[in-house]
């Protein structure tokens, strides 16, 4: 980006916190799991019911995959692990085991890399956490959305209201000092004082890492059908908003900073494996609905276990989909991953092709947005101003849209300024990744 789109102007104190973080960043390899205990109410993910018979099968299959992926891998060290699904604490301890042993054979795991692992509160017990704890593992994320036992229930959820704490109690006995929280806001019958008593009781269990999710009502899931068919009414647009500015507020005081739309987190503790998507670095994917980017090629998975299964059984491609960007791919991702990022858009952080492609795509729609306040100057790029971060994805759109436009002089009396009516998702052309999706093209396995 040339130094007249960015003004050059300083970074605030404190900018610079995460750029340790993005810098150890560097490769990502995503393991998926597809089984739960129950599915959740809200859940489009990739996932379904545990049996000796289909865990085998997959532990096959993932072996066939593993094979395959770490040729493509090649020389590559990876500093991040992620262990997602569906919920991965649903195998066993002699299960997990075995997967770690078939990735640790094939890949090069970098020392000191962040292993992070996905469990339902009530599937942490003490033989998985040794498991865990003697592969390597040494970041957990937890689910537990809601601490009101209502809201647990309308979500599917099978673990109380109590069980998270304990659950963080065992993991803390057992040494591990990264734990993650996953909370959910913005669905039906969510209330203010609801949200601040989770928020509240999640802060009181002192997690490094906290992710919170607006709901989306997904086609398919019971939740999401109610809602689309007017049987469950959401909070409005402007609670979800008012939600997310009042997280925002309660945490700040006890440390928290967000290095993401949706990521919260104290200083030094950004999901690393997080920070590979958003920064558009490489990773693998595996196991069904994984996505991967790996040797400038995109792919992702066959979504349900049964067809990525039958196809490496057969010896054929595991793959849904494959695709090598051109310059306007790769500039749209830099710029729809990067700017959910609070500090933005980094030039430092990109391979000198990809940066020159997002000047030549965006250098006159960030001049644009950063006339009507919708992006604001760091010293080294652009970020979404704080005031926008929880419409992202709009501004985001916006840039998007402005881009295809022809060129045009500078903001008239007649421009929107960002936040007015007339901007505010009629230019949604497309969607970038939802928090917590693993299956998404773009941004894949996302923790």
């Amino acid at each position: 980006m040339s130094d007249r789109v960015t003004m050059e102007r300083p970074a605030p104190a404190g900018a610079a916190r995460g750029r340790s973080a993005r810098e150890e960043a560097r490769t990502g390899l995503y393991v998926h799991v597809p089984f739960c205990a129950t599915r959740c109410s809200y859940c489009d993910f990739s996932s379904g019911a545990l049996s000796a018979a289909a865990v085998e099968r997959y532990l096959v299959a993932l072996e066939r995959e593993i094979a395959l992926r770490a040729q493509l891998a090649g020389s590559l060290a990876f500093t991040s692990v992620f262990f997602g699904g569906g919920t991965p604490s649903a195998l066993s301890s002699r299960h997990f085991r075995r997967v770690w042993r078939a990735l640790s054979a094939a890949f090069t795991i970098a020392p000191g890399a962040e292993i992070t692992l996905e469990a339902n509160p009530e599937s942490v017990r003490p033989a998985l956490l040794d498991a865990w704890a003697e592969a390597g593992v040494n970041r957990l994320s937890m689910g537990a959305q809601s601490f009101v036992p209502e809201e647990l229930e309308a979500l599917g959820r099978i673990h109380s209201a109590e069980r998270p704490a304990a659950a963080f109690a065992e993991a803390r006995a057992h040494g591990f000092r990264r734990l993650s929280l996953d909370l959910m806001f913005g669905f039906p019958g969510h209330t203010p004082e609801r949200w601040r008593h989770t928020v509240e009781t999640a802060l009181a269990l002192e997690p490094e890492h906290l992710s919170a999710y607006c709901f989306i009502p997904e086609p398919g899931t019971p939740l999401g059908n109610a809602v689309l068919s007017n049987r469950q009414a959401l909070p409005t647009a402007e609670e979800q908003a008012g939600s997310y500015e009042s997280l925002a507020g309660w945490i700040e005081p006890a440390g928290y900073a967000a290095y993401e739309t949706s990521n919260f987190c104290r200083v030094g503790g950004e999901a690393r494996h997080n920070l590979v998507y958003w920064l558009r670095r490489p990773y693998a994917g595996l196991g069904p609905s994984a996505h991967g980017l790996l040797n400038g090629e995109r792919y992702g998975n066959h979504y349900a276990l049964e067809r990525w299964a039958a196809a490496l059984e057969a010896g054929v491609p595991c793959e849904a989909e494959r695709e090598r960007g051109d310059d306007r791919a790769i500039a749209l991702e830099v710029m729809m991953l990067g700017l959910r990022l609070a500090d933005g858009l980094d030039r430092r952080d990109y391979a000198q092709h990809a940066w020159a492609a997002v000047e030549r795509r965006y250098a006159a729609a960030f001049g644009h947005a950063l006339a009507t306040g919708r992006l604001e100057a760091t010293a080294h790029g652009v970020r979404i101003r704080r005031a926008h971060a929880f419409l992202a994805d709009d501004v985001i759109a916006w840039i998007e849209a402005r881009a295809d436009r022809a060129p045009a002089g500078p903001r008239g009396a007649g421009e929107e300024r960002a936040g007015s009516t007339s901007n505010a998702s009629a230019e949604r052309t497309f969607s970038t990744p939802r928090g917590a999706a693993r299956g998404l093209t773009v941004a894949g396995n996302t923790p």
